[in-house]
């Protein structure tokens, strides 16, 4: 097969290596790893080799590539295998995986998307093709991974901006323990309104359930919150770091994700003099 060293797409080679999409090439035929590596690095990738399952995996644990074309007829470890251990680690199961077979049948169609497969490449290879199905899916890749940084970037901005809030209110804000009540978090209204001065003397030192006064209400408070996962504006009274005791009205929901209680205590001592 003669190779095109002209192609329009050819990527710039005074790029740096690390600019370069890396992929790794598993066939246990030389000549076929020979015939893609000559086709992808004329076409500027960053190319490696594999001659079986176990080399590919010990290659794809030194240095992830950003994409593998896999044989799927390799003696000892076969490429559903390889692709199947790839897929159970979340180290690399984002990878994609392209598929490279002789047999173009329905069942090794189906096994290939089963396994955690993206596409398939025929051989003998076209080189059209092989550009197309790889280009194709390192463009998926490079847009899949765009998105996640930028929904990553949102979310700590919205993090950053509901920790702003959360330290700045004049509500007083908590976070605890689902099982024992223990403090996970609090902010510095909460800390002043049960008579601490610094968020370190209560998280992950003192449990709620010190500060209630009346067992008695604080039981119906958590018989509402067990029905219906959250309670709002019940009436409790507090007891201080001084033993003074306040009234508060108390609203908070089970967070079951984070397996924790979220709310808000306020002081309405004077609204009841």
């Amino acid at each position: 097969m003669l190779i095109n060293h002209n192609k329009e797409k050819k990527i710039n080679s005074d790029e740096s290596n690390s600019s370069k999409p890396d992929i790794l090439i598993v066939d246990d035929q030389p000549d076929n790893i020979r015939l893609l590596s000559i086709m992808l690095t004329e076409q500027g990738y960053q190319v490696r080799k594999a001659i079986n399952g176990k080399m590919a995996l010990k290659a794809v644990n030194a240095i992830l590539p950003d994409l593998i074309l896999l044989d799927i007829d390799m003696p000892e470890m076969n490429g559903y295998e390889v692709c199947q251990r790839l897929k159970a680690s979340p180290l690399t199961q984002e990878i994609p995986v392209i598929f490279l077979t002789g047999q173009c049948t329905v069942l090794k169609k189906v096994q290939a998307f089963a396994v955690g497969g993206v596409d398939y490449i025929l051989k003998p290879f076209s080189e059209e093709e092989v550009f197309a199905r790889v280009e194709n899916q390192l463009t998926i890749r490079k847009l899949q991974n765009q998105l996640r940084k930028q929904v990553e970037e949102e979310l700590q901005k919205s993090e950053l901006k509901y920790r702003k809030f959360f330290d700045t209110s004049q509500v007083g804000f908590f976070r605890t323990n689902i099982e024992n009540g223990l403090f996970l978090d609090a902010n510095q209204c909460l800390i002043q309104i049960l008579g601490y001065s610094l968020p370190t003397e209560i998280i992950g030192k003192k449990f709620i359930t010190e500060f209630y006064v009346d067992s008695e209400l604080r039981k119906q408070m958590l018989a509402e919150l067990d029905i219906k996962g959250e309670v709002h504006n019940f009436k409790i009274q507090f007891r201080r770091q001084d033993s003074s005791i306040f009234w508060g009205l108390f609203s908070a929901r089970i967070n079951t994700q984070e397996a924790c209680l979220e709310g808000v205590i306020n002081d309405i001592s004077e609204l009841r003099l």
